[in-house]
C-alpha cells in the first residue's frame, strides 16, 4: 500500500496543489492515474466551494485492487441523495468510482473507491 496525505488551504489553488502532490504516487495509481486525479480535483473543488473556510485534508491510498480517496473539511456536508447544484462533479465521481459516500466524524468527509483496473478490462 502507498499513501499520500496532505492539507491545503481552502482556496482556488487547492485543487491544483492536490493534483501536483499526487504525482509521487503515479506508478501505484496506473492505469487509473487520470481518473484518480479527476476525482481528487472534483472533491477538493467541492470542498473549497461548499465547505467552511480553513484547511482541506486529502488522503489518497493505493491498495492492491483499488484506490481510496478521502477529502475532509469543516463544512456542514450534504446528504448524497439530496438534490445538488448545477455542477457535474459528483456525477463524474459516481461514474468513475465503484462506490463513494460521506461520513462525519468531527469533519465532513467525502470518500471514493476507484478500481485499479479500467472498466471493461479483462
Amino acid at each position: 500500500m502507498s499513501e499520500v496525505t496532505l492539507q491545503v488551504e481552502s482556496n482556488l489553488q487547492a485543487p491544483g496543489k492536490s493534483r501536483s502532490r499526487l504525482a509521487a504516487l503515479k506508478p501505484q495509481l496506473e492505469p487509473r492515474f487520470d481518473d484518480v486525479i479527476l476525482v481528487v480535483s472534483e472533491l477538493v473543488s467541492n470542498s473549497v466551494r461548499h465547505g467552511a473556510p480553513g484547511e482541506v485534508d486529502v488522503m489518497v491510498s493505493a491498495q492492491d485492487d483499488y484506490v481510496r480517496v478521502e477529502v475532509s473539511d469543516d463544512g456542514e456536508g450534504f446528504e448524497p441523495g439530496a438534490p445538488r447544484g448545477e455542477g457535474l462533479g459528483l456525477t463524474l465521481v459516481d461514474k468513475i468510482a465503484r462506490s463513494w459516500g460521506v461520513s462525519n466524524n468531527g469533519r465532513f468527509t467525502v470518500w471514493a473507491e476507484i478500481p485499479k483496473t479500467e472498466p471493461g478490462a479483462t
